[in-house]
């Protein structure tokens, strides 16, 4: 009578134990799902990193940022408070030359190793370009790792150029600048300064 008291016992404590999980089941189901009751994500501080773009083999970027948050649901990453962001172009040689230096408060990085940011300011060492990137109706400052810039508008300075432009696009070496100039929008024959490995310096005369 002991034994099958005891098996009597463990049956209804196993029966206790079953009907306990199928009640979280239950309850864990009903949940919202939304982003108020389920988060997901990482967030890292402190963080140096590269990117290896799929889609620009010959490119690696450099970033490093106070805070990273990484969000596997939108498989993507935010970089707050970007401290160095760099392009380097590899050579065939595997040697690496630094194409051009990029900041921004906030830089999102999606799935196809894109960038998108609301502002962002971009020195390019070839010419000695400096673009300041802005966002506007909706739409974000993009750069594409397969076709380049694009953005509602930039504002762009070199020693040759100076003004502004709406509905930027334009690949990573300028080669084809598409948008509307605004009025005072100037180009200079011959300049007083010069690009020199990436620095603006006055004309020799």
């Amino acid at each position: 009578m002991r034994v099958s008291g005891y098996h009597a016992c463990v049956f209804r404590a196993s029966l206790i134990f079953l009907t306990c999980i199928l009640a979280f089941g239950v309850l864990f189901s009903l949940l919202p799902s939304g982003s108020g009751a389920a988060r997901s994500g990482v967030t890292l501080r402190g963080v140096q990193f590269n990117l290896y773009p799929e889609d620009d083999r010959n490119a690696v970027w450099r970033f490093q940022a106070s805070q990273v948050k990484i969000d596997p649901l939108k498989d993507e990453n935010t970089l707050d408070d970007l401290g160095k962001g760099e392009r380097w172009l590899r050579r065939p040689d595997t040697s690496e030359t630094l194409d051009l230096t990029l900041s921004a408060k906030k830089l999102v990085i999606d799935s196809s190793d894109n960038l998108r940011a609301d502002q962002a300011q971009m020195y390019i060492l070839d010419g000695c370009y400096t673009l300041n990137f802005r966002s506007g109706g909706g739409k974000p400052v993009v750069i594409n790792q397969r076709s380049g810039y694009s953005a509602p508008y930039v504002g762009i300075r070199s020693p040759s150029l100076n003004g502004e432009i709406d509905d930027f696009t334009s690949p990573f070496d300028l080669s084809n600048v598409q948008g509307s100039q605004r009025p005072g929008f100037t180009v200079q024959t011959n300049p007083g300064t010069v690009c020199q490995n990436g620095r603006v310096v006055p004309r020799s005369s």
